[in-house]
Parts: structure tokens; sequence; C-alpha cells
């Protein structure tokens, strides 16, 4: 399992980065892929909970949001999009009793990992945005890393054994611990201060766990181990970018709204 994780890794890493170094066009189509196969393995999800859901519209809505942030468009404009579609397709024209409840799956869904993922693009398109996104994604790995590895030598408190039994309070903290300091550490590299560098840091690696303990949530929800099969190690592609769902807004607005850096 762990060899399997490090493979993918050092296979998946390097492509991330390349496309985060690209920006662009790449980066937006790359984000499209992403997002679509998150959708699709969000309906795999529903579907072994009986639950309906419509992909389509789904992948409509994210797509719509990646696309305002990619022209640099009102978000506004893709969310009225989306929900007009889900409201008219789903709601309206629907002939099932279902259509209410798959309506609401699909939004959930689409606002979830639509909205939270296509701010990628919007702090790749930041001043010095190529460097930024380093820094984050390097904060959320070795968050994940150290967490892992210290929770299997250390770990004695269960965090929240209802949601995710094998993370602990030991295990968590190191991680966070380990983002602050490296936070601090690549600040120069940034132009930031340290303490700036250690509250971008805090901040993303607080979201990363919360972002990473409500992707468990919504597995434990509809009784699947992983969301998909296609990142040996990992499980699928929900499952590798849980961490950075909600942390990407929180970084983005840090970065833009307090003006770190």
């Amino acid at each position: 399992m762990l060899s399997r994780r490090i493979i993918t890794a050092s296979v998946g890493m390097p492509i991330l980065l390349m496309l985060i170094y690209l920006g662009g066009w790449p980066l937006t189509i790359a984000t499209a892929i992403f997002e679509a196969a998150m959708v699709y393995e969000s309906e795999k999800m529903f579907v072994a909970k009986g639950m309906p859901f419509f992909a389509r519209m789904s992948v409509f809505w994210v797509w719509a949001l990646l696309a305002c942030q990619a022209f640099h468009l009102p978000l506004m404009w893709g969310l009225m999009a989306g929900l007009t579609v889900i409201v008219v397709g789903a709601v309206v024209l629907g002939r099932e009793a279902s259509s209410f409840a798959g309506a609401l799956t699909t939004a959930w869904t689409s606002l979830y990992i639509g909205l939270l993922f296509s701010f990628l693009v919007a702090m790749r398109a930041m001043p010095f945005g190529a460097v930024r996104v380093f820094v984050f994604f390097i904060i959320i790995w070795a968050t994940d890393s150290v967490a892992y590895f210290a929770g299997r030598r250390f770990g004695r408190h269960k965090l929240m054994v209802h949601i995710s039994p094998q993370k602990t309070w030991e295990g968590t903290l190191s991680g966070v611990t380990a983002a602050v300091v490296i936070g601090m550490a690549v600040s120069s590299l940034v132009h930031w201060q340290w303490y700036q560098g250690a509250l971008f840091a805090l901040a993303v690696a607080t979201a990363g766990v919360v972002g990473d303990l409500l992707e468990s949530q919504f597995k434990r929800y509809t009784g699947v181990k992983d969301s998909g099969g296609v990142l040996p190690g990992h499980g699928g592609v929900l499952d590798r970018f849980d961490s950075t769902l909600l942390a990407l807004p929180i970084a983005y607005y840090l970065l833009k709204g307090l003006g770190i850096g």
C-alpha cells in the first residue's frame, strides 16, 4: 500500500508541478479534467447510497465556474448558469419525484468541487502565482505526509473516530506544525515576512485537515472506502485533492484580502 502511494506520488507530483509552472490553458484544461473525474466519482458514491445524481448537469456547472475564473468573469455568472440548468432541467422538467433530491445532490457536489477547486486557476493567475501555488501544495503535501507517518508512529488519541478512525491528534498536530515550519522557511522565496508564511501555512494546513475530514464524512455517508481507484495507493482523484478543496479559496483570499506577499 505504502509503496503504491510512493510510486503514484512520484509520477503524479512532477506532472502537477509542470502544469502549475505552465499555468494558462494547460492548467485550466487539466483542472477541467480533474473536476469532471471528481464529479463522476461523486456520482458513483451517490449511486452506491441509492441517491439520484445528475452528472452531466454537474459537469456543466463546475466548468461554468471554472470558465469564470479562467476568463476573469464574476463567479455569480457561473453560479446562476449552473443553478438555472439544475432548476429547469431537474426540478421543473424532471418527471420523477426523485428529481428534486437529485437537484440537491448535484448542487452540493457542483459547489463543493467546482466552486472550491476553481480557485486553483485563480491563484495561479495572481502575481507570482506559480511560486505561490507551489508553496501551497508543498504545505498541503507536508501536512498530509507528516500527519500520516507521525500518526502511525506516535498516534494514541483519535481525532474523530466516527469520521476517520485512522486519524489521531498526534499525527494531525505534527502535520500542522510541520506546515507552519515550512511556511516560515520558504517565506523569503515569495517575499513574505516569516509571520506571514506561518499564518498562511497554519490557515492552509488547518483547512486541509477539515477538507480531508469532510470528504471522509462524505465517503462514510455513502458507504464507500475510496472515491475511485484511478490512483493506485491513493484511491480516486477526489481522495487525492480532498485536502486542497477547502484550502484553495482560503489561501486565495488570504493572499488577496490580507495582502500577503
